[in-house]
């Protein structure tokens, strides 16, 4: 019998590991793929670097574009999965307007599909035109 509850609490706690996990990371990036349709092409670039060929200085500007916009566009995933959560709420439990009140959520999913439109422009000025290439071949290989 108490070999039996040592493995229930074993495979238990693994199991909430595991949740605790898709929380953090995992969960960032199924937030972010869920706020918006655009690839994540800047982290493909900055992980597979030295297969592209990536410069210095090249990497440099990669890494000042993402230092810069990461927070904001987590920010922004953030408050869109914050608002879709009170936009649920309110439709089964009030009478409000929630074609009205999702203007706010749909106006944040478009101010995200705007910077990730900036970075990908950004990533064509900082990449040659080959490199660029590699990542989207990159891109379409891992999706």
């Amino acid at each position: 019998m108490k070999k039996i509850i040592i493995v229930m609490t074993l495979i238990m706690m693994s199991f909430s590991s595991l949740h605790a996990m898709n929380m953090g990371m995992g969960m960032n990036q199924h937030a972010l793929k869920h706020a918006n349709p655009l690839p994540n092409l800047m982290r493909i670039a900055i992980k597979n670097a030295e297969l592209l060929g990536i410069n210095q200085k090249q990497m440099g500007d990669l890494k000042a574009w993402s230092d810069t916009n990461k927070p904001k566009m987590k920010q922004m995933v953030q408050k869109v999965m914050h608002e879709e959560k009170m936009l649920l709420e309110n439709a089964l439990t009030t009478d409000n307007d929630s074609v009205k009140e999702a203007e706010a959520m749909l106006e944040t999913r478009k101010q995200i599909i705007v910077m990730k439109a900036n970075c990908n422009a950004n990533l064509k000025t900082i990449l040659t035109k080959k490199q660029y290439q590699q990542v989207v071949n990159i891109y379409r290989s891992v999706r």
